[in-house]
């Protein structure tokens, strides 16, 4: 003979399978949504092309440079332009550590916080850096001697280099950020009185970094 209890157990085991059949339908069309909204903004990123903002040195100096030992001293002066090349695109751009190297030794300090500048679309702003000498790195002796022919010559090459984050927004669409390493080599400076003045090249190159992040929040405009 059957107990009654024993059938007891099946309508509860048909009640279980069919939540676990809408859970996992439930799921699959939330990562569903989830995969082509990404898609959507992707593509319409790509269709948009937002461009990288534009550097340029405007002025740089270098002021009480002396060479001693296998120590370079020397107060950095930088001003330099950014411009947003995009005709329907805004971008906030974070400046992260502007750097001042002689080959490969690193002459400046560390700039200071972080500067955050926003850009309308073709607007363009100028930023100003005045770097102190970085005293605890010592030169390599064969950039010492190389320092020393360009000073008998009277002209020496720099290089600038600064890590950039940019955030593009468009509208009330989500933003995308790309990072990227902006430099200028070969900064030619000459002799002027007590300075060194820059006489040479002016456009600063990024380097794009492999970053792409879409953000699904509204954008957010971060300005000092």
């Amino acid at each position: 003979m059957v107990s009654p209890n024993s059938y007891s157990t099946q309508p509860s085991t048909s009640e279980d399978s069919a939540d676990y059949n809408f859970l996992r339908r439930l799921i699959f069309v939330l990562l569903s949504f989830f995969v082509i909204i990404t898609l959507v903004i992707y593509i319409a990123w790509l269709i948009l092309k937002p461009l990288s903002p534009d550097f340029e040195v405007d002025s740089f100096t270098v002021s009480n440079f002396t060479v001693s030992g296998s120590q370079i001293r020397g107060k950095y002066d930088i001003q330099f332009t950014v411009r947003n090349p995009n005709k329907k695109v805004d971008f906030n751009v974070e400046i992260f550590d502007i750097r001042v190297n002689y080959r490969r030794t690193r002459l400046s300090q560390n700039s200071e916080a972080s500067r955050h500048l926003f850009l309308e679309k073709s607007n363009q702003t100028s930023v100003k850096a005045e770097l102190d000498p970085n005293l605890s790195r010592y030169v390599r002796k064969n950039d010492l001697e190389n320092l020393g022919q360009n000073l008998s010559g009277g002209v020496i090459c720099f290089d600038v280099r600064m890590p950039v984050s940019t955030t593009f927004s468009y509208g009330n669409w989500p933003r995308i950020e790309r990072s990227m390493l902006v430099y200028c080599k070969n900064l030619r400076v000459t002799f002027s009185s007590s300075k060194l003045v820059m006489d040479g090249e002016r456009e600063m190159k990024p380097i794009m970094l492999p970053q792409f992040n879409a953000e699904l929040s509204p954008p957010l405009l971060f300005y000092e």
